[in-house]
């Protein structure tokens, strides 16, 4: 058969399957003896072929109809494209079908990619290009993650700070057609589905793993039950890392950083019993981490405390107890019910005491976070080091050493919150960058828990005041490894 001019080009043969499939006759089923076969069983014995929309490629409109493109289009290239635009109907109800799917069952990554549509729409890109500059960005984070081992060998990573959606706009008509064009939304929640599972899976092996370590807890059989803990906890935090944290109900989500506190706790007594502080101070600063997260994801400080505020206390009584046979000539046994009114984010911390070999000797601290019942956070201004490159990097202070924190002068920065008069925490830092922003980086940062700073300056270990400004926040430093 010889076909118009028109249907002869690189889309041909999609096109002339199209019309084949809407030539073929209906197949006739055998009748059985009782008669003919209903609908319903016709479709329980695969009676019913698979529609032609189900066996459509995943292709831009475009591509489909580019072989219809014809100044004088022929009449059988229109019957074509009629077929077409039928089948193409079909698909795209059925897309949008699990779109909904996705909206419902897993709503924070609907609005990751909601977001991810308008940021690329903001950097003027497509959305295939803006996958792949994704793509190379995690690539370059992961080799810059990779060559930094000369910091520290052992660091646990914290939670990346929780993305919330609670004030984003509804996704417009437009946005949403660009989710289903980029995205095969079937495999999506397919992929999704299958990634909770896992999730769910991690939860119940940890929490078996649990119970098994408290009975050797118990029976002092303290080795064995660090290796039972150690077994619950690394698929724990495989799951915690993993999309199946995003993609996972509010609840799971919680319970898994719930038992991992409590693991990780448990490991923290055990360690302490055997007689090894450090890992046991370490392990109860992972359990105080895990646990925080827990606020992340609740964002309701007073239910947080309701429900955890006791494990919290314990915990930190156990990094105390641990930390105290560490650095002895630092007490972290200085703590104080009675806060010292004043001290806040944007306070100015001077050391007084002597702390030779320490990085808080003769330090000035600037306060970023500030929370009671929780504790609080700062930078080390004052304080650079040589890395085995030759670069130099300010040190932020004693805890992650290897974690990269920023501070920028970037006011309108979405997420970003005020430090002291031009100096702000939060945001994306890529895009203060390229607003132009100044951005000091630290490596690590100190640390207090609930009630040990107020003891500290009680016990007149720290002059504090709220007089700091941003040139000391952004001084230069010769040969400072820049990330500008």
């Amino acid at each position: 058969t010889e076909y118009p001019a028109s249907t002869q080009c690189c889309q041909r043969p999609l096109a002339l399957r199209i019309m084949e499939e809407g030539r073929k006759p209906k197949k006739k089923y055998e009748e059985s003896p009782s008669g003919s076969l209903s609908k319903k069983k016709q479709k329980i014995t695969g009676g019913f072929k698979e529609s032609l929309a189900q066996r459509l490629p995943s292709a831009p409109l475009a591509e489909i109809f580019d072989f219809t493109i014809d100044k004088y289009p022929e009449p059988l290239s229109l019957s074509a494209l009629s077929l077409v635009c039928k089948s193409w109907n079909s698909v795209a109800k059925r897309q949008r079908l699990w779109l909904s799917s996705l909206r419902v069952r897993f709503p924070r990554i609907f609005c990751t990619k909601v977001a991810s549509v308008r940021e690329a729409k903001r950097e003027g890109l497509t959305m295939k290009e803006y996958i792949a500059s994704r793509e190379i960005a995690k690539k370059s984070e992961k080799e810059k993650k990779d060559n930094n081992d000369d910091w520290e060998e052992d660091s646990d990573d914290d939670e990346k700070e929780e993305e919330s959606y609670e004030d984003m706009a509804p996704a417009t008509e437009s946005e949403l057609q660009t989710i289903v064009s980029t995205w095969n939304m079937n495999s999506e929640v397919a992929k999704l589905s299958t990634e909770v599972k896992k999730y769910k899976s991690a939860i119940k092996y940890l929490e078996a793993m649990r119970q098994k370590g408290n009975d050797k807890f118990k029976e002092s059989d303290l080795k064995n039950a660090l290796q039972l803990y150690k077994r619950g906890f690394e698929p724990g935090e495989e799951a915690l890392g993993g999309i199946g944290d995003a993609a996972a109900p509010p609840t799971d989500r919680i319970e898994l950083r719930h038992l991992l506190a409590i693991v990780y706790s448990n490991c923290s007594a055990a360690w302490y019993r055997l007689n090894e502080y450090e890992r046991a101070a370490k392990c109860g600063v992972n359990a105080h981490e895990r646990l925080l997260g827990i606020t992340r994801v609740m964002r309701d400080s007073n239910g947080f405390n309701k429900l955890f505020g006791e494990l919290n206390r314990k915990i930190q009584r156990r990094i105390r107890q641990a930390l105290a046979h560490v650095i002895p000539r630092i007490s972290f046994l200085r703590h104080s019910d009675v806060p010292v009114e004043g001290v806040g984010v944007g306070t100015v911390l001077r050391s007084n005491r002597d702390m030779a070999g320490s990085i808080f000797e003769n330090s000035i601290v600037l306060l970023y976070e500030h929370e009671r019942g929780e504790g609080c956070q700062g930078i080390v201004l004052n304080k650079d080091a040589h890395g085995r490159d030759g670069k130099v990097r300010r040190m932020g202070g004693p805890v992650e050493p290897r974690r990269e924190v920023y501070l920028h002068n970037v006011a309108d920065l979405p997420d970003a919150r005020r430090v002291i008069e031009g100096v702000y925490y939060g945001g994306d830092i890529e895009e203060a960058k390229s607003r132009g922003g100044r951005v000091a980086t630290f490596y690590g940062y100190a640390a207090w828990f609930d009630g040990q700073l107020d003891g500290e300056i009680r016990n007149q270990d720290w002059t504090w005041s709220n007089d700091g400004t941003a040139n000391l926040v952004f001084r230069t430093v010769e040969g400072e490894d820049s990330k500008e």
